[in-house]
């Protein structure tokens, strides 16, 4: 029956299924997972995809179809000299051909059987590819270069094992300093495509010797080899980061080629895709003095006025500031902070947020990294991103703003005379739940850090803060009730400096008891959060227990005697003690009642 019973208890309303760690858990497989499908998605495009399935025999193309071996470079730009000439869509153009293949992404699944001919025609291609390949006809060298270059692109999952396993890749590499053009530049777009696969499938690459080999091509005057390679390079680190960094010297060589060019072009954006891809991820104490000697050409690519060059280029200046504070100093010293806070206010959605999320990260450093920003004059573009219509902007603003009031006594003056707090105020009462909880975040740290001050936490709560803090407390949320918790304590404490001129009265208890602030904060004296149930005891305790007192000391008559003084302490601790131990003498209690409900 105890058995039964227990069973009962742990499926009513779901209790102990959703552990904590388990959803914490989820939710990184979750983001993996999405991070996965975007990768794969940005491939998919840069590998020139069709949406049709690879069902045509490869046999028919001819030597007319290796004409250009340039490809796309990204989502946002469209290059219409990678549409090969021959028309696999028939009649449609080739600006339609890319925006069919960009809305699509993916091509339909193939079932098994189709997937089963897909695989034996791919198998057969190669054996007769291979020979090709290993010929001394650059002709048929040429061909069959295109042909793998197709399989590569069109197909949903690419045979990229395949094809190293018929040992060509040495091959391909060698082909790379050929003197025939057209064999450099599709050996190039193959190996590009190859290092897109995983990272042992990098590493054949690696060990046939293309790291050295794309570093050269960096030196070249061809800007489409220049591309591949610098395509190529920006995939490899994303498994081998420091080998990419120490092979050759890829910070000169960007900067070689910005020199040479003054508008932007393929090249450039392939460039700062690259660097991004280098920048990302957590560095460690090895990587850093090996990528410092690329910012050089990171600050020169943040002035060209192109959408896609400066979302890549704000992004990797994010993953660099998301670090130490010696990574932080070193994107300072490059005067690239005007750039950013400037971009904050960019036409573009996707440059908008990137820069944003970078400062973000800056403003996290200390102090004087943060006024090196507040110095650009953020927060007047603060107080036009809090009212945007984005709410990712808004959160992003508010988590900045939480980020600076989390400062100085300085910088919080400076934002309360700016007028940004009732902005705040109005978002923590008037916005969805995200950016109410940075909203939460910016008022806490600003009355946290000004309470040396009075007068400026006085400011503060006259803007009307208290009632937006106790509807917080309403929210499913404990660590945001906590912070709404520690902010109430300490207006409460500042109060208590006010009563005098208010006839011994705390008028900030008086206005939290009246908006329903005292009963929310009583409740939580029973909240299965430790951390919120010591702060509510202690708020209650110290500035709402008068009533109590008094109810207690009426209660502490027996047979019309009074209780003494000691004795009527040792009651009112035990109450007290009692009313603060409820939960954990009464859970066994509920539970019981709970399965008896469930019966």
């Amino acid at each position: 029956m105890s058995r039964i019973l227990e069973q009962r208890k742990k499926v009513y309303k779901n209790k102990y299924v959703f552990d904590s760690e388990e959803l914490f858990q989820k939710r990184q497989k979750q983001q993996i997972e999405i991070r996965r499908q975007n990768r794969e998605q940005v491939l998919a495009s840069r590998r020139n995809y069709q949406v049709a399935i690879f069902n045509n025999d490869l046999s028919n193309i001819d030597s007319n179809d290796i004409s250009l071996p340039s490809r796309n470079s990204t989502n946002d730009k469209i290059n219409t000299a990678s549409i090969s000439p021959i028309h696999l869509y028939g009649d449609i153009s080739p600006i339609q051909q890319l925006g069919e293949i960009r809305s699509t992404n993916i091509s339909p699944i193939p079932d098994l059987g189709e997937m089963s001919t897909c695989t034996s025609l791919i198998h057969h291609q190669l054996s007769e590819i291979v020979e090709d390949i290993n010929s001394n006809s650059v002709e048929r060298q040429l061909i069959s270069l295109t042909k793998i270059r197709k399989i590569l692109s069109k197909e949903r999952i690419p045979p990229i094992q395949q094809v190293i396993d018929c040992g060509i890749v040495p091959r391909f590499v060698q082909f790379l300093t050929s003197i025939t053009m057209s064999l450099r530049h599709e050996a190039a777009w193959v190996i590009t495509n190859i290092v897109t696969g995983k990272s042992d499938q990098v590493q054949v690459v690696i060990n046939a010797g293309a790291l050295p080999v794309f570093m050269d091509l960096l030196n070249s005057s061809d800007r489409k080899l220049q591309d591949h390679a610098l395509w190529a390079l920006g995939n490899i680190a994303a498994d081998f980061r420091e080998l990419v960094l120490r092979t050759g010297n890829l910070g000169d060589s960007c900067l070689r080629i910005i020199d040479e060019i003054s508008e932007p072009c393929s090249v450039l954006r392939t460039m700062a895709w690259t660097l991004s891809s280098i920048c990302r991820g957590k560095i460690s104490i090895t990587e850093w003095p090996l990528i410092k000697p690329t910012l050089p050409a990171i600050s020169r690519l943040i002035n060209f006025k192109d959408d896609e060059i400066l979302h890549n280029i704000c992004w990797a200046l994010s993953f660099l500031a998301d670090g130490s504070t010696e990574q932080i100093d070193a994107i300072i010293n490059l005067g690239v902070c005007p750039n950013l806070v400037n971009l904050m206010l960019h036409e573009s959605y996707d440059v908008q947020t990137a820069a944003l999320r970078c400062v973000r990260h800056i403003v996290a450093g200390n102090d004087l990294q943060t006024q090196v920003i507040l110095d650009c004059g953020v927060l007047t573009v603060l107080k036009i991103l809090l009212i945007s219509n984005q709410a990712s902007i808004r959160k992003d603003a508010c988590f900045i703003l939480s980020n600076i009031t989390a400062g100085n006594i300085d910088q919080i003056t400076h934002v309360i005379h700016v007028g940004l707090i009732p902005l705040v105020i109005n978002l923590l009462t008037n916005s969805d739940f995200q950016t109410q909880r940075e909203a939460c975040w910016v008022i806490h740290n600003a009355i946290k850090k000004s309470c040396t001050q009075t007068e400026l936490t006085i400011c503060i709560i006259r803007q009307g803060c208290i009632q937006p803090l106790v509807n917080v407390l309403s929210y499913m949320d404990n660590d945001i009730i906590f912070v709404a918790l520690q902010a109430i304590w300490i207006i409460l404490q500042v109060g208590e400096t006010l009563t005098i001129e208010n006839n011994g009265e705390n008028p900030y208890s008086l206005t939290i008891e009246g908006c329903g602030g005292m009963e929310r904060i009583n409740n939580f004296q029973f909240n299965e959060n430790k951390d919120i149930r010591l702060i509510a005891y202690q708020v209650m305790d110290k500035f709402f227990s008068e009533e109590n007192e008094k109810r207690l000391i009426s209660e502490s008559y027996t047979n019309g005697k009074r209780i003494s003084s000691d004795s009527q302490q040792q009651q009112v601790d035990s109450q007290q003690n009692d009313r603060f131990d409820f939960q954990n003498k009464n859970e066994g209690n509920m539970e019981n009642v709970e399965a008896n409900g469930y019966n």
